[in-house]
């Protein structure tokens, strides 16, 4: 089976689970060996990824015919490109950020581009949208500062009859601005890392600075205040819709909740909450026939649903309060690659090395409505 096939097929065993008459213990059972399979396609895939990038920096060996190695012509050496896309280049930028000794060649290559290789921006990019929060949002990569129409006013389809013309309708349209606000991280390392394989080096200097990145624009996207960062999905619905039982939430303040949100965002809904108010106010809720209304997902047991909905736990959620909306409202725009670089001045004695990421970003909420936010009540 094919990935595809196989979540198509784990997406068909999360619509069986809510049939009280089925088997359980056998879809727990089908759904483990699918996760098994689709983790060893992904696995082989990854050795395959890591033996084309060996072979790509001159790794493994050449086995010749030996009966013609009498005959056999030099061959021309090769021909080394430094375009931001390839090996060459690639090698020569995470050597020189390691602090390597490079070739004129290398050298010339670094300084006239400076830019970050496509492989190494590509796993730091990779790494972004596979985070929980921003894998939900509506993530671009647009140079510059970018306008984004949004619909403020839009009429419904009208029937006729044949041979009558259609009266147009008031649809309008305004716009969401998105600026190229500056987000720099920094991490610290010391000296050994140039005893680091380059790809050894790649992968630890793009998770450490992509996990920076994503902690930010994380937190920006549920608090962002939008001076000289981006608005936060919280600063723009700031006033609470309304409020859920003080003392624990209860199986009506869910519903209340539910019903709330439009029938337009509701289509692509989810919660979300810090980690502390769902174990301990909502997981253990029931519904008025005594069945649990939280379960969790067949493809991640760390994964929960309320109610068929997805619940996403992030502390970065205001405390003692629960959003309902459709993160896909929410437009986040990378401006600009992120830039790495490195300094050693800033730690002379100990002999570490600071590298610093530094990316273009902002983000707004489209639209209002797509979020109701609702808070404890206080007595």
């Amino acid at each position: 089976m094919t990935i595809e096939e196989i979540n198509a097929r784990l997406a068909e065993i999360r619509t069986l689970c809510d049939d009280p008459n089925a088997d359980i213990t056998a879809l727990t059972s089908e759904a483990d060996s699918l996760i098994k399979q689709r983790n060893n396609i992904r696995n082989d895939e990854t050795r395959r990824q890591q033996l084309r990038q060996r072979v790509a920096e001159g790794g493994g060996s050449v086995v010749r015919d030996l009966r013609n190695l009498g005959n056999a012509r030099p061959e021309p050496a090769a021909e080394h490109r430094f375009s931001v896309d390839s090996p060459e280049y690639r090698n020569a930028f995470l050597a020189n950020l390691q602090g390597r000794e490079l070739t004129a060649e290398q050298r010339a290559a670094v300084t006239a581009t400076g830019a970050i290789p496509t492989q190494t921006v590509n796993m730091i990019f990779r790494y972004l949208e596979e985070s929980p929060v921003l894998s939900l949002v509506d993530m671009t990569h647009i140079p510059g500062n970018v306008t984004i129409p949004v619909e403020s006013t839009n009429g419904e389809a009208s029937w006729v009859a044949a041979g009558t013309a259609s009266t147009a309708s008031a649809d309008a349209l305004t716009s969401i601005s998105l600026a190229a606000y500056v987000l720099i991280k920094t991490v610290e390392i010391t000296a050994d890392v140039r005893a680091m394989a380059i790809p050894a080096f790649e992968t630890w200097l793009t998770q450490s600075l992509a996990r920076k990145i994503e902690s930010a624009l994380d937190a920006a996207v549920f608090n962002g205040t939008g001076s000289n960062q981006a608005t936060g999905i919280c600063t723009t619905v700031s006033s609470s819709t309304g409020t859920f039982t003080k003392e624990k939430a209860t199986y009506s303040d869910i519903i209340t909740i539910m019903s709330a949100l439009p029938s337009g965002p509701a289509k692509n809904a989810r919660f979300a909450m810090q980690r502390k108010l769902f174990f301990t106010d909502v997981l253990g809720i029931e519904d008025a026939m005594g069945k649990p209304i939280c379960h969790q997902d067949l493809e991640s047991p760390a994964k929960y649903n309320i109610l068929g909905y997805h619940a996403v736990l992030d502390d970065n959620v205001p405390a003692d309060t629960i959003l309902f909306g459709d993160f896909k409202a929410y437009k986040l725009n990378l401006a600009q690659d992120p830039e790495v670089s490195r300094n050693d001045s800033v730690a002379f004695r100990s002999g570490s090395s600071v590298f610093r990421a530094m990316a273009l970003a902002d983000g707004k909420l489209a639209d209002k409505k797509a979020f109701v936010k609702y808070t404890r009540a206080s007595g």
